[in-house]
């Protein structure tokens, strides 16, 4: 019983670890009592993954499309090895095992939010790729835990804007749970995650000050513009002195709360160095190393509160997905039309 509430009936190796953690899940059919099955129709790489896939094949889309079903072949789950992480997959179910606790029902829509790093999937083909969009259309099934969370499709925005939230829903649900009455709330990162971290922080706090900071000043500046951060600051994240100076000429104030959003490597240090004694790190990325974060603020005799942004929170997408609808910058800034239909 506790294998099965877990998943961990499906891990073929090494045994008795849970899901996330194996080697490798039995991704076959048919569909466990305690699951529900889906014909996976879109997978939504997260971010850091995407990237890691799209570098090491040249940006080339067939080269890419193998790796990700040689990935999911090997391991039962798209489970990138190289960055640890995953995403979210959308389709539409197909069956449902007599003990799943209020289920969907079949022929509807949903989306994994649990991470793909976890959920048993095999992949029949990869029916379009682009490399320069995280989301991939592909035929498949997967299956979904009793214990894993799920979302329904919104029938009132466009798909790949849904799947792009949901994939990124908790940086707004922890950044409003975590931004001060008043203050500086710093996001470093100016891609999906960013964007809807910094219109978390103007929703928590409209008398406190946004400050976004990104590598790509034309990203950076345009949510600026938007009105999703008061400073906007162009800087190389990677270099902690350099990004300090910047941000620091750019008026930006030590952060009460400093979320990391980046899906490059190496920005632990220029995200503490920006926040002020005492104040929060959020690390919402899959291109953390927490021991070089951990030690760098041990070395810098700097007293911080250090978070590991969980990808799911108990609202399960439906205050992104609200704030996306009521805020006309975000919507903007995801490139939705008024009116948009799904």
């Amino acid at each position: 019983m506790i294998e099965r509430r877990f998943g961990c009936d499906r891990v073929i190796e090494p045994a008795r670890s849970l899901p996330q953690s194996a080697a490798r899940l039995e991704p076959s059919g048919p569909v466990r009592s305690h699951e529900f099955e889906i014909a996976v129709e879109r997978l939504c790489l997260d971010s850091t993954s995407f990237r890691n896939i799209r570098e090491r094949s040249g940006e080339d889309p067939d080269a890419m499309a193998h790796r990700i079903v040689e990935i999911v072949g090997f391991r039962g789950k798209m489970h990138n090895p190289e960055t640890d992480s995953g995403g979210v997959a959308l389709g539409t179910v197909t069956a449902v095992g007599d003990d799943f606790t209020d289920p969907p029902q079949v022929g509807d829509r949903i989306v994994t939010l649990a991470s793909l790093t976890l959920t048993p999937l095999r992949i029949d083909q990869v029916t379009n790729l682009d490399p320069d969009l995280a989301q991939v259309e592909v035929s498949g099934t997967a299956y979904v835990n009793d214990s894993a969370p799920w979302g329904p499709l919104p029938d009132d925005l466009p798909l790949a804007t849904a799947l792009e939230v949901y994939d990124v829903y908790g940086a707004g649900s922890h950044v409003r749970n975590l931004a001060p009455a008043e203050g500086t709330v710093c996001v470093l990162g100016a891609g999906h995650g960013g964007k809807l971290a910094m219109a978390a922080a103007c929703d928590a706090m409209p008398d406190g000050t946004v400050v976004g900071v990104d590598v790509d000043a034309a990203s950076i500046e345009r949510l600026a513009e938007l009105g999703l951060c008061d400073i906007a600051v162009t800087t190389d994240l990677t270099d902690p002195i350099g990004a300090l100076e910047d941000y620091r000429g750019a008026g930006g104030e030590p952060a009460d709360l400093t979320v990391v959003v980046v899906n490059a490597t190496g920005c632990e240090s220029a995200a503490i160095v920006l926040t002020r004694e005492g104040g929060t790190v959020l690390f919402f990325s899959m291109a953390t190393n927490f021991s070089t974060a951990a030690l760098t603020a041990d070395g810098l005799g700097t007293d911080l509160r250090m978070l590991i942004g969980s990808g799911y929170t108990p609202d399960m997408g439906s205050y992104s997905l609200d704030l996306l609808r009521r805020s006309p910058a975000l919507r903007e800034a995801f490139g939705v039309e008024a009116g948009s239909p799904a």
